[in-house]
């Protein structure tokens, strides 16, 4: 009988390079290039087992189909048992990973992507040192559980046990303005002979911004017909966007007319392939005054800042789009108990394709909730999504993959888990590196599964010139709250002061632990009610109602027993407040209007 072995591989490098990127399209491309490489090594492993779909275990894609989709996407870890010489077909599968990595670039230059001139040469050297590729096998005895962790452990091994090759494309040029290690390969003669506009077409650069091989086929590369992202800019428009109807398409046309009539580079309009139901394929960094000086000098930016103001004031009562929006993070929790909680290989591949139906889920969910999905491979998801929605968006992805993975368990001190999801969500500037997001939207990754069980939601907020603050909490709790907080300030029911002032109560409180929390708690709570009291609602013109007040008050009895959570309760208030602002730019409804109380004079 012909020996099997249980091969795992791995395909990166991962965080580091998805933390490369400065726009939506950086993160887009290069997330879902991760996962081309790892299908690539899939199929070739398939290929190599004559073409035996359930020689997979992880992915398990539902037909050799899916490894050759562009939509659909995998992690970069594959886990199969082989017949043949593991050696052979992991080399095999490495080799697969680099054609591709070749195809997807050739395709970029073969469809004139890249305009202006370029190392080529330097260009494939970096690309063919870029990928990382590890592999390690064991073979296949009775007990899966055992094999797996054995092969789990040997690659780790490998992992650890870096290989240093020799540089082979190093020179004097200027480093890559992405990643910092590799040279441009765009010419420095570039940013000194061509204006802004012929950066812009010929590279997609911005003056003084330089790429290597690898960040050029992120900017540049192309998803089959599977265009569809959004720019940080058109998520942050998209509560104002809710707002326009048909009746305002002659007003769209106008606006996006004179535009070209001043002269906007023809490649600024309709680059979006999912378009707008009214502003069409138009991107929202259109309807934000500081994207036009990317546009427009002089006289010109003049006349089309003009004309964006006054379409904004005739289409939109003269609201602006709110400059922020949400970056989403979500990562599976206890999935390494669960996997290794697995019997057999075949447990373990009805996982690996529940994990496959929530990642399509995801992209559903995401679009849905007016959003953006960058990336979802089983059990992890990254989204761009606008501030009115995303915690809808959040939530509704918590709740499909825990529906979803039910019934896989684990033990954990003598009690069952299931696979649960946590959230974290940057708030950020529309403007700000997408790399500063991201390590925003990682650092409320780590702070909602930094809590007990897991299972949670955490929020960043990171306002241009001001401090981060974060929150977090468990699903059904603060997700909640910061909806209901919401409301409130949409309805002028709760004063944005009062945050402030129990945030410096909190600061005071911390340093009067050292009395006892109980005593302290009994001189803090009423002062934090008198502050509530003594505040005022609408604009200052009303004090808060009493069902208001009941209601916060019950609230602080339950929630508030230390400095840290005073502080947390003031920030989910100040936090709640960006969402609300979003909320009343989309013209959302209030889940409840306001009661009698509050209109009492």
């Amino acid at each position: 009988m012909e020996e099997r072995y249980l091969l795992a591989v791995h395909v990166g490098p991962v965080q580091g390079f998805i933390a490369t990127a400065r726009r939506s399209r950086d993160l887009w491309f290069g997330s879902w290039l991760l996962s081309e490489l790892a299908k690539a090594a899939a199929l070739e492993v398939v290929r190599r087992s004559g073409n035996d779909l359930s020689c997979l275990i992880f992915p398990a894609p539902a037909g050799i189909s899916d490894l050759e989709s562009a939509e659909f996407t995998v992690a970069n870890k594959i886990v199969a048992w082989v017949g043949r010489d593991p050696a052979e077909i992991g080399e095999a599968a490495r080799r697969a990973v680099l054609r591709r990595l070749d195809e997807l670039f050739q395709r970029t230059i073969d469809e004139g992507k890249i305009r202006g001139k370029f190392d080529l040469e330097r260009a494939r050297l970096q690309l063919e040192d870029f990928p990382e590729f590890f592999w390690a096998s064991y073979p296949l005895g009775q007990d899966y559980r055992k094999t797996r962790s054995l092969v789990e452990a040997l690659l780790n091994c490998r992992k650890a046990t870096r290989n240093f090759a020799p540089v082979t494309w190093g020179s004097s040029s200027p480093k890559c303005s992405l990643d910092g290690s590799r040279e441009s390969v765009i010419p420095d003669s570039a940013h000194h002979e061509l204006d802004d506009h012929r950066l812009r077409r010929d590279y997609d650069v911005r003056r003084g911004e330089h790429l290597c091989g690898v960040c050029l086929l992120k900017r540049h590369g192309k998803r089959g017909e599977d265009e569809h992202f959004f720019s940080t800019s058109h998520v942050a428009a998209l509560p104002l966007l809710e707002r326009l109807t048909d009746a305002h398409r002659a007003l769209v046309d106008e606006y996006i007319g004179e535009l070209r009539r001043l002269g906007i580079p023809p490649d600024v309009l309709n680059t979006l392939r999912s378009p707008h139901p009214v502003f069409g394929h138009h991107d929202g960094h259109l309807l934000f005054e500081e994207r036009l000086h990317e546009f427009f000098q002089g006289d010109k930016l003049l006349q089309a800042t003009q004309a964006l103001r006054n379409f904004l004031g005739k289409a939109l009562e003269g609201d602006k789009p709110y400059p922020y929006y949400a970056l989403i993070l979500a990562d599976g929790d206890n999935m390494g108990k669960v996997i290794d909680a697995q019997e057999t290989a075949e447990q373990h591949r009805a996982l690996s394709r529940t994990q496959s139906l929530f990642a399509a889920e995801a992209r559903e969910i995401v679009r849905l909730h007016r959003g953006s999905l960058i990336y979802s491979g089983g059990d992890d998801v990254v989204a761009l999504v606008p501030l009115h929605t995303a915690i809808a968006c959040a939530r509704r992805l918590a709740e499909s993959f825990r529906g979803r993975l039910a019934a896989f368990k684990a033990k954990e001190g003598g009690v069952e888990v299931s696979p649960t999801l946590s959230v974290g969500m940057a708030i950020a500037h529309h403007l700000s590196p997408l790399s500063d997001a991201l390590a925003l939207a990682r650092q409320a990754e780590g702070a909602a599964k930094s809590l007990a069980g897991k299972n949670g939601l955490a929020v960043t907020l990171s306002k241009r010139g001001g401090i981060e603050r974060t929150v977090k909490g468990a699903w059904g709790m603060l997700d909640r709250r910061l909806e209901r907080f919401a409301e409130l300030h949409r309805m002028e029911a709760i004063p944005d002061g009062a945050a402030y002032e129990l945030h410096e109560l909190a600061r005071q409180f911390g340093s009067s632990e050292g009395e006892g929390e109980a005593a302290v708690q009994e001189a803090v709570r009423p002062e934090i009610k008198r502050i509530l009291r003594r505040k005022k609602a609408e604009r200052g013109l009303r004090p808060l109602a009493e069902h208001i007040l009941a209601e916060l008050e019950e609230l602080i009895e339950r929630q508030v027993s230390s400095p840290a959570d005073l502080r947390q309760f003031a920030e989910e208030l100040i936090i709640s407040r960006e969402f609300a602002a979003a909320m009343d730019l989309a013209n959302a409804p209030l889940c409840e209007p306001p009661g009698e109380e509050a209109s009492e004079t």
